[in-house]
């Protein structure tokens, strides 16, 4: 519309977080029939899963803009459009794996499990805004990305910004994470 190519980044942003929908898609059609499959697809859903609720720190790129190119709202819009959809995918991700966690583990546990998961997601967004890491980087550079995890556990205290954005932006998901959930919404099996 505008011309411009600043925010082509997004797609790439929405394919990352359909990633971890699709894996929890494998696992929620097949079914199990021992808790083994359901603990590998969720090994491999989970340093995709960060990617979903990252989109929503996109929005930072609004004080980035070209405000000639297109009215603020546009991009407003346009970027809250991206962060919604990449939400859903992983709130609807995370609703699969806690249905098959009760189905496979019990009832009282996947709640728990599912908050657990938010926070470690929270924690991902961070390291992947902030620091700059990525999902492959697990595979592509583990000792590099292991020491900047692992330093922030030995000396939580010189990383406040790390917990900060951890406990807050996982507090938010948390929270927006059963709005999400409420009746009409819900995955039908």
């Amino acid at each position: 519309m505008t011309g411009y190519t600043l925010y082509t980044f997004m797609i790439w942003n929405l394919f990352l977080a359909f990633v971890p929908w699709f894996a929890a898609s494998i696992i929620y059609i097949k079914g199990t029939k021992s808790p083994l499959p359901l603990v590998a697809i969720t090994l491999i859903w989970l340093p995709f899963f960060p990617n979903a609720p990252y989109i929503l720190t996109d929005l930072l790129h609004l004080g980035n803009r070209n405000w000639h190119a297109a009215p603020p709202w546009f991009d407003l819009i346009m970027l809250l459009s991206y962060a919604f959809a990449g939400l859903i995918y992983g709130f609807v991700s995370l609703q699969m794996i806690e249905e098959k966690i009760r189905e496979n583990f019990g009832c009282k546990f996947a709640p728990a499990v599912s908050i657990a998961l938010i926070y470690i997601s929270a924690f991902g967004v961070y390291i992947g805004r902030f620091l700059r890491w990525n999902s492959w980087d697990i595979v592509g550079n583990p000792s590099s990305l292991a020491q900047d995890i692992l330093g922030r556990f030995t000396a939580p205290s010189q990383h406040p910004r790390t917990w900060a954005f951890t406990l807050l932006f996982g507090t938010l998901l948390t929270i927006t994470y059963p709005i999400f959930k409420q009746d009409d919404l819900k995955l039908t099996t």
